[in-house]
Parts: C-alpha cells; sequence; structure tokens
C-alpha cells in the first residue's frame, strides 16, 4: 500500500510517540502491551482505530475552530463583492473523509447586490 510522504516535524513525531505510550496504557493496562500471543492484525486493527480516530477528532477540531474564528476579508470577497457576515445563521457542513465524517457550522455571509447567500471556504477546507 503506498503512503504519503511524512511531513511531520520532529517535534510533533515527539509528541505522537509520547501520545501513543499514554494510549497503550490505557487500552492495554499497565505493562502497555497486550498479552503475549496476541496476532499482529488484533495489534493492527487496534492501531488503525486509534489513528483514525485521532485523525477525525484532529479534523473536526481544526475546522470548527478556523469557523469559530474571524473571517478574513479576503475570503469573503466573491467576483469583486464584499460579503457580510450574518452571525445569527450558520450552515452545517458534513464531509465523509477516510476517517469518518467531519461535521462542523460555517457562518453564513451574503452578497449585497446580488443577494446570494454563501459560505466561504478557506485554504483548509479542501483547496
Amino acid at each position: 500500500m503506498a503512503r504519503k510522504a511524512n511531513t511531520l516535524t520532529p517535534q510533533i513525531a515527539s509528541k505522537l510517540a509520547d501520545v501513543a505510550r499514554e494510549l497503550r496504557e490505557h487500552i492495554y493496562g499497565q505493562q502497555a502491551c497486550p498479552e503475549w500471543g496476541t496476532r499482529f492484525t488484533q495489534i493492527e486493527d487496534q492501531g488503525m482505530q486509534v489513528g483514525l480516530e485521532l485523525a477525525r477528532v484532529f479534523m473536526q477540531q481544526t475546522v470548527q475552530h478556523q469557523s469559530d474564528g474571524e473571517i478574513p476579508p479576503e475570503a469573503l470577497d466573491c467576483e469583486g463583492e464584499q460579503a457580510v457576515i450574518d452571525k445569527d445563521r450558520h450552515h452545517e457542513t458534513i464531509i465523509d473523509t477516510p476517517a469518518g465524517e467531519i461535521e462542523w457550522k460555517q457562518p453564513k455571509t451574503r452578497l449585497k447586490k446580488t443577494r446570494r447567500d454563501f459560505f466561504p471556504s478557506g485554504p483548509g477546507t479542501g483547496n
């Protein structure tokens, strides 16, 4: 199976190694490993479940944090018209990823001249 090149910094890789050690203790107990004789496929399944859930939670938190933050003015420029943010209205967005479903609320915006609603997608949501 082909795998993308790892672009994580050494600091992030080190932090993930620490998290993995801690999770092994939570999953397997104080010995931090399964009983002797446990099939590798079982360890692999648990590892993939942990990894995919970490990826899903990471993406979920990231897009929601981005959506909750301040929208840069350039993201509100649509065909030369500046949009206005409607802070009281949101659009539920759901994306299916290999790690699972990601859901978050995007602020609704409106173009004054054309009266069109749109949801600005910044560089982190598929671009």
